[in-house]
């Protein structure tokens, strides 16, 4: 048995399907008060977090995040072509950070850097968007956050964010932040849609509802 510090809430079925089947039944898209009230009365149980992992893996996809449960469900409608498509606002996304599949994603973030040197060159040419992903910190809290219009700097890399949760008092839209090169976890170049590096994006989509990822 797990310990309780380690348990989870899972819904049961998917916060996804019963999302999905709640919109099907009003036949209209549903309002962000009523996403909030399906979650509330949706069946959840608690669950060991190691246990979680294991039935994401098996079932191949994880559920919506109950938090942030208006974000992802606007992006699994807009992945399932549901319309109209509605505003989603930011997804400031808590990843597990012991995730060895995740703890992965950086190591190759790291090796391909070289890639991502070479990809920037082209994209000052090509006018395609490079961003670079660190861990910022502001008192007691922290995310993992992508700034744009990266470019290599004396320390490493540098970006601009382009958008900040609100606990992170410290920064704001706009701040141009020089990165050393050992505090990147991610990096991407995307090239009129066509996606290089972005390894954590991978990793996320692979976690996504199995039929959002087929559409």
């Amino acid at each position: 048995m797990g310990s309780n510090n380690s348990l989870v809430p899972v819904f049961i079925p998917s916060l996804a399907s019963v999302l999905l089947h709640a919109e099907d039944a009003k036949g209209s898209p549903l309002s962000e008060d009523e996403v909030l009230r399906v979650r509330d009365a949706a069946v959840c149980m608690m669950m060991d977090a190691d246990d979680v992992r294991k039935m994401n893996e098996s079932r191949g996809y994880a559920d919506l995040d109950p938090e942030g449960c208006w974000h992802d469900f606007q992006m699994l409608r807009r992945e399932l072509g549901r319309l109209p498509e509605l505003p989603a606002g930011p997804r400031f996304k808590t990843l597990d950070n012991e995730d060895p599949a995740y703890r992965e994603t950086i190591r190759q973030a790291h090796e391909t850097l070289g890639e991502f040197r070479r990809l920037l060159i082209q994209s000052k040419r090509l006018g395609a968007m490079a961003m670079i992903k660190t861990l910022l910190k502001d008192g007691k809290h922290s995310k993992h956050m992508w700034l744009c219009n990266a470019r290599e700097s004396k320390n490493g890399f540098e970006g601009e964010l382009f958008e900040v949760p609100g606990e992170l008092t410290a920064f704001k839209v706009g701040d141009c932040l020089d990165i050393r090169t050992e505090d990147i976890v991610d990096w991407m170049v995307n090239d009129d849609g066509v996606l290089f590096g972005g390894y954590s994006i991978r990793y996320q989509r692979e976690r996504m509802p199995f039929e959002a990822r087929c559409v």
